[in-house]
């Protein structure tokens, strides 16, 4: 049984815009897995969403959960009519200009070109990681040198428990 979920319209526009922020990266990796291997499986398209949604900052579950969403309904509209009739969904549900243009950069690009751009923001993303671990603990250890507590957002709260704390 599916857990049925309410958002308010705020919660789904905020969601439909980290959706567009995370759709050309997207479209890009199915792109160029399509140029080598053709259709995707379930696996690649799997990996092609997580790549996507990691690709963006999403603040709390629930937001993560509803763009997760709206990539699953492009998956099913990919798997039974085929990539142009889920292109055209977002197009119509999104607006216009998330898709680049015919014989635009990732259809017409080298698939070699496009796995180095992979590989170097997946680096970037592990780099960004590794360097806010290190902010936190230089904040700790600063706060502990000094006797204070370190801030909130800095503890290594769960990310619920830190939008309760931002007032989201």
């Amino acid at each position: 049984m599916e857990e049925e979920s309410w958002i308010t319209h705020e919660e789904y526009l905020a969601s439909a815009e980290l959706f567009r922020s995370a759709f050309p990266a997207f479209a890009a990796e199915v792109a160029r897995v399509e140029a080598m291997r053709g259709k995707l499986n379930e696996f690649q398209l799997s990996r092609a969403v997580t790549m996507a949604a990691d690709s963006v900052e999403i603040l709390g579950w629930n937001s993560r959960r509803t763009v997760l969403a709206i990539f699953d309904v492009y998956v099913e509209l990919y798997r039974g009519e085929g990539r142009e009739a889920a292109d055209r969904w977002v197009e119509a549900t999104f607006g216009a200009g998330l898709l680049p243009a015919p014989g635009g950069a990732p259809d017409s690009a080298d698939p070699g070109l496009l796995a180095r751009l992979g590989e170097v923001e997946e680096e970037i993303r592990e780099r960004e990681a590794e360097l806010l671990e290190l902010y936190r603990e230089l904040t700790r250890l600063k706060a502990a040198a000094s006797g204070t507590r370190p801030a909130d957002g800095l503890r290594g709260q769960g990310e619920d428990e830190g939008e309760a704390a931002a007032g989201r």
